[in-house]
């Protein structure tokens, strides 16, 4: 992530060293400023959420809209579905999914599948193929 965002000119520093969650509530924080983005992602997350968080963070500054005060906003709820959904996409390709249910010829895909093939937590991987479905890439 940070040669991706200095690929773009924007310089960048990612901590994950911090009680985010405990002091805010939040996961990850993303702040731009002076073209450098700065990336906070709490402590306590498990190696898989902190590479969630990362991604998500990463689509919510080149998005430009890191600097969020009010979360209630309609902009700030669109951002965060747009950025989850980034995060599905950036994990999982639907070509990902297609492999995987080759190695299942006789069962419908399902989320013990890409937990078993990507180590993913139960409840990404439905969340994956949820996604998948209602975008009409996953029959």
């Amino acid at each position: 992530m940070e040669n991706d965002l200095a690929e773009r000119g924007m310089p960048a520093t990612i901590l994950d060293t911090i009680p985010l969650q405990e002091n805010s509530g939040l996961a990850g924080v993303t702040s731009i400023k002076d073209g450098k983005v700065y990336i906070f992602i709490d402590k306590a997350l498990s190696t898989f959420e902190k590479a969630e968080t990362l991604v998500e963070e990463y689509f919510h500054a080149i998005s430009d809209l890191g600097d969020l005060l009010d979360y209630q906003s309609t902009r700030a709820q669109n951002n965060e579905v747009s950025a989850r959904e980034s995060v599905l996409t950036y994990m999982t390709s639907a070509e990902d999914l297609k492999r995987v249910a080759k190695q299942h010829p006789d069962m419908p895909l399902a989320p013990w599948m890409l937990e078993e093939a990507f180590g993913y937590p139960i409840d990404f991987a439905q969340a994956t193929l949820d996604f998948y479905r209602r975008s009409g890439e996953l029959n």
